[in-house]
């Protein structure tokens, strides 16, 4: 099975080296980032934090993106599974004046049945995925810096993909985070875009069943934001910008 997903991966990464987007990239600008301590989030910092101004916001382990910090980046440890500990840094992400969010941070809690929901883990996760991305972005609008805000969504939140059940706690995060995407994107129409993207089966610590790799999948939420295509504003899409049911 694993020379099977490698054979897969390698496949996807070279027919998309073919035939998709040229990898674009971001300049000039100031990136707020959040889970850039590993997996997508820290893919997506190492490539933009030569040519940006970039806060990022890790996890207590800060490790991996210190090797890559430069003196244009700060790198903030955070607990967003208590939201009191995020607001701590509203006049930070003030001063900082985003012009993109990237909210990568995630949790996927326990595969558990509706009897055995316990609702503490239940709150750490919605303030994980949920409700720190949406004060990130409270703060920012303050502002009036913002071009774009680009939430990583997953497949499993879409409620017509739903077909196995299960994983009470990141499919409805993911769930009330595509319904928040969706709002804001109406409320902020041709002023701020906002990117609801799944970014597919990507190998990381908490897929570590993934097939794409996250350099691969940062590359492509990367060519999202340099694109800034208002068109695809307010819908779930996939990092080859297909278009997803909610």
């Amino acid at each position: 099975m694993g020379f099977l997903k490698t054979i897969k991966r390698k496949y996807i990464n070279f027919n998309e080296y073919l035939f998709g987007d040229t990898n674009l990239k971001i300049s000039n600008k100031n990136i707020l980032i959040t889970g850039s301590n590993s997996g997508i989030g820290l893919c997506i910092f190492k490539k933009i934090i030569t040519d940006n101004s970039v806060l990022a916001f890790v996890n207590n382990n800060s490790d991996e993106v210190s090797k890559f910090k430069t003196n244009n980046s700060s790198i903030v440890k955070c607990d967003f599974s208590d939201i009191s500990n995020l607001k701590k840094y509203n006049q930070s992400i003030k001063d900082f004046k985003p012009n993109i969010i990237i909210n990568c941070a995630a949790t996927f809690g326990d595969s558990t049945e509706i009897k055995n929901i316990d609702f503490e883990k239940y709150h750490k996760v919605l303030n994980i995925n949920v409700l720190a991305p949406i004060l990130i972005i409270q703060n920012s609008l303050e502002t009036n810096n913002l071009e774009l805000i680009l939430n990583i969504s997953s497949e499993m939140g879409s409620i017509n993909l739903n077909k196995t059940g299960n994983y009470y706690y990141y499919r409805s995060s993911k769930s009330l985070l595509n319904s928040f995407s969706k709002n804001l994107s109406i409320e902020l129409k041709n002023k701020v875009n906002v990117y609801c993207v799944h970014p597919g089966n990507v190998k990381t610590k908490m897929n570590t069943g993934g097939i794409l790799s996250p350099e691969f999948a940062a590359q492509k939420i990367i060519n999202i934001c340099a694109t800034n295509d208002n068109k695809l504003s307010g819908v779930l899409i996939d990092i080859n910008k297909n278009i997803l049911p909610w």
